[in-house]
């Protein structure tokens, strides 16, 4: 009785005090961050030996920055001591005694806090008044020369490529010149010129191949991992097969495959002198005209590929370009040509100097006044015997809000070579503190805020987009940095001691001061991070094959965030509960074999991820967790869900009694995915969904043959825009909801063409008919059917044999894939004449009806029927 009375005390006050202790943290490593830049303020001004009116009011100013931010600093230290004294009281009575007695103090500190921060603002804001005009960050731009890793977007909008016509003619003429030998053809240049834009504008033209991929290779790149990634995007191949494969399997299948088909690789970023040699095998013998294009910034390494093949040297932008480039990020006024030329004469031609420019721009009001003072700041750092951007590059980081320079700084712990979900982003974000506290406003909208400002800024690139959405803006399913613009974020954390990233020759391992860490390939499964850096915040492994997490999370007592996704962790030890500031927890394929009870402890955790981890059991204790937000996790039952008031998304959850008995009080959820459905659960989600008015997802996946979901009802969830069903429908529901943007069938059944029902939802915008949502064999799309759909997608519809669309119908359509319909004898006749259509995806499909494809979608009957051309990928 006594240790429930005390679990129930540890409970009721420990939240409160772990709310308030993880503020602060966030709090400190503000202050840390001012800190930091008020030194090398100081050290710019010594350098830079500029000349102010008022010397003696500079440095009062800057004494008065110093002193507060180290008075905020000595707050969150005090606090720091006195909390871990606490936490290492073994007895739970201690615990919430000394918890009571500090309760006040604790209080006492927050205020001193805010009153530091209402003291920094004020001294800002007399800034203005004392007539200071100053930069206010300086960093070493040394890392922007060492070559990391980069990816581009190889989906960059036609209308923001300029002056590569030329170019694109020139390497397009000689990759349909004549010859059956297999030729490699490299494009050259430094980083920011335009490889990557050129390559994709190259790969969107129509040259008759039956076979285009895309790879990005980056440093580093393992061999096996490239050939699986040639595969995925060649070869119709099941994703958990190609993952045991091994490397010499991987080869015969692509070499098999690759020979009988008329190929267009596309490698782009590659920078490892020995890959091609160590993957030539897989293109042996093959001579029937196909091609593969590399981007570079290395001529050896280019000229190795294809020793008889001319290199294609990338140049610089000219003038009437580049001001064509500019004036497509900013619509520059009349007054302000003279200027604005000015500018754009910076860049020295490099388009991603330009781009970086515009969006900087973009964000300043648009009058000579604000024009000026960046063409000031940029004339202090332009060194004319440099053609790099590093000076505008630099510019747009100080020209950065504060609340957004911790979120970029943060892009730098990801690879170059990655593809950064942005769900998981702004998840991180939060998890680190970088996102501000809205009362009215959940913080995940405010972190969407944030990446699309990066965007708008020219300081990420959408790597791709969802299938859904009103503007370019919004909707980003992922997102990539440039590898100069990350450099630079590793450059500035460096000086802030901001972040460490190991995976390069010239890191030291372990770091002596981080606070945050990224583990870039494969370290000793026996890293003494407790020992090196005892105050770390953040651990994130990329390419990492084991860890042991158990001497880490026994001696690394602040950690907010662990992600080890893909590492094989095996073991998550007991003391895991004592991790009381963590909020962000991704286990995903870990090999984990049991989730301990103490996960129940971490009161402070928002985001779980326990996916592909087997039939892993999740203990009771996590069901009682009140601050979880996102729970991923797969197959698991609960018998009553007693916590998670926030919760947002619970991905994953078997079906259940806790249905009848839970989901009805889960009224925040947004995201919400069930599985293994059966009749007994549709009464109580007939009864439960119609509450959950947030709800924006939906996902339900049945368990057996029966039509269980024929009676699934949507009325009241007006916010649902994402809906997908897997499982016997027997008929379509009669009620899907308004605003419905997203539908995906599986396994529905449906003896009745689904098309004139589902083309009078207005709002829809991407349909997916997968594996057996329909049995019948013709399918017809009346006229005006469709109005606002992009995205089309045909996969395993086996009994299908015709289908038409009717003049009128899909008018928006710009995206068609058609897969594994083995008995469909030809595409609609009504798509010839839809100009929308942008891209045609085959993918399994029977020769002859490739062939008929290519006659009538190639560019012989293109130019009769269509004003636009067809991006065609067969595989």
């Amino acid at each position: 009785m006594a240790d429930a009375v005390v679990s129930f005390l540890v409970l009721k006050v420990g939240n409160q005090l772990i709310e308030e202790a993880t503020f602060l943290y966030g709090v400190s490593d503000q202050v840390h961050m001012l800190t930091r830049e008020f030194k090398l303020l100081q050290q710019f001004l010594s350098k830079a030996n500029m000349s102010h009116n008022n010397d003696e009011v500079m440095n009062e100013w800057l004494k008065q920055l110093r002193d507060a931010a180290y008075e905020g600093e000595d707050i969150i230290d005090d606090y720091i001591r006195q909390n871990e004294r606490r936490i290492r009281r073994r007895s739970h009575l201690k615990r919430v005694v000394l918890s009571l007695h500090d309760l006040s103090a604790h209080r006492r500190v927050g205020k001193s806090i805010v009153a530091v921060q209402e003291n920094l603002r004020m001294i800002f804001s007399n800034k203005d008044r004392y007539g200071i005009n100053i930069t206010r960050d300086h960093v070493s731009i040394k890392a922007l020369e060492k070559r990391k890793q980069r990816d581009f977007n190889p989906e960059i909008d036609d209308d923001e490529i300029v002056g590569f016509d030329d170019d694109a003619r020139r390497v397009v003429r000689q990759l349909t010149a004549l010859g059956d030998e297999l030729r490699v053809i490299t494009i050259v240049g430094m980083g920011g010129l335009g490889k990557t834009t050129l390559a994709k504008k190259v790969y969107n033209v129509q040259m008759g191949f039956e076979c285009v991929a895309w790879v990005s290779v980056g440093q580093n790149c393992q061999e096996v991992n490239l050939l699986r990634q040639l595969i995925k995007k060649t070869i119709c191949c099941d994703p958990e097969e190609l993952k045991k494969m091994e490397r010499e399997n991987l080869e015969e299948s692509l070499n098999a495959y690759l020979k009988n088909k008329r190929f267009f690789i596309v490698m782009d970023d590659v920078w490892e002198d020995g890959l091609w040699d160590s993957i030539k095998p897989v293109f042996r013998d093959i001579r029937n005209g196909s091609r593969i294009l590399f981007t570079s910034r290395s001529y050896s390494i280019a000229k190795a590929a294809d020793p008889n093949e001319d290199l294609y040297q990338l140049r610089f932008l000219n003038e009437d370009e580049c001001w064509d480039l500019f004036n497509k990020r900013v619509s520059c006024p009349t007054d302000l040509v003279d200027m604005g030329k000015q500018l754009v004469e910076k860049c020295k031609g490099l388009p991603l100097a330009i781009v970086v420019l515009g969006g900087l721009l973009s964000k300043k009001a648009c009058n000579a006044l604000e024009w000026k003072r960046v063409l000031d700041t940029l004339d202090w750092r332009f060194d004319p015997s440099t053609k790099d951007c590093s000076e505008v590059l630099a510019l747009s980081y100080r020209d950065m809000p504060d609340y957004l320079k911790a979120c970029f700084l943060y892009l730098g712990l990801f690879p170059g070579n990655t593809e950064i979900r942005s769900s998981k982003l702004k998840l991180l974000w939060i998890a680190e503190g970088f996102v501000a506290r809205n009362p009215w406003k959940r913080a995940e909208y405010i972190a969407e805020e944030y990446l699309e400002e990066l965007y708008e800024r020219s300081l990420i690139q959408v790597a791709s987009k969802k299938s859904y959405g009103r503007s370019r803006t919004c909707g980003i399913k992922s997102c990539r940095i440039h590898d100069l613009l990350r450099d630079l974020a590793i450059a500035v954390s460096n000086e802030f001691e901001f972040l460490s990233v190991f995976g390069n020759q010239d890191t030291e391992f372990p770091p002596k001061v981080c606070r945050r860490l990224s583990i870039h390939g494969d370290v000793s499964n026996e890293v003494p991070l407790h020992k090196s850096s005892p105050s770390l915040r953040s651990l994130l492994c990329f390419d990492q094959i084991q860890l042991n997490l158990i001497p880490l999370i026994e001696g690394l007592r602040f950690l907010r965030v662990i992600d080890v996704q893909d590492v094989d962790i095996g073991v998550l030890p007991q003391e895991v509960g004592r991790l009381i500031h963590l909020r962000f927890l991704v286990l995903n394929n870990t090999n984990l074999e049991s989730l301990p009870s103490t996960v129940g402890d971490l009161f402070n955790l928002q985001m779980l991820d326990i996916r592909s981890n087997g039939m892993l059991k999740v203990p009771a204790s996590v069901w009682k967790l009140k601050e979880l937000r996102h729970f991923y996790l797969d197959w698991c039952s609960p018998k009553q869900i007693e916590g998670f008031p926030n919760i947002q998304t619970l991905n994953g959850i078997a079906a259940g009694d806790w249905i009848e008995k839970s989901l009805v009080k889960l009224t925040t959820l947004s995201r919400l995915a069930i599985t293994k459905v059966s009749s007994n659960h549709m009464r109580a989600l007939a009864t439960a969904l119609p509450r959950l008015i947030f709800l924006r997802y939906l996902a339900l996946k049945t368990e057996g043959q029966s039509p269980v979901l024929t009676n699934v009802q949507f009325s009241g969830l007006e916010n649902l825009y994402l809906l997908t069903l897997f499982g016997q429908l027997g008929r379509l529901p009669n009620n899907f909801p308004p605003i419905l943007m997203k539908l995906s069938l599986r396994s529905s059944r449906l003896v009745d063409d689904p098309l004139p029902i589902l083309g009078q939802l207005k709002s829809l915008e991407s349909l997916k008919l997968l594996k057996d949502s329909f049995t019948g064999t013709r399918m017809v799309c009346p006229s005006s059917c469709f109005p606002k759909l992009k995205f089309l997608t045909f996969d395993e519809l086996d009994n299908l044999e015709v289908w038409e669309v009717k003049h009128g119908a899909m008018t928006c359509l710009r995206h068609l894939v058609v897969s594994k319909c083995e008995k469909l004898k030809m595409l609609p006749e009504g798509l010839r004449h839809a100009d929308s259509l942008q891209e045609l995806e085959l993918a399994g499909m029977p020769d002859s009806f490739r062939n008929r494809v290519q006659l009538d979608f190639g560019e012989g009957r293109r130019s009769i029927h269509r004003t636009t051309s067809i991006i065609l990928h067969i595989r």
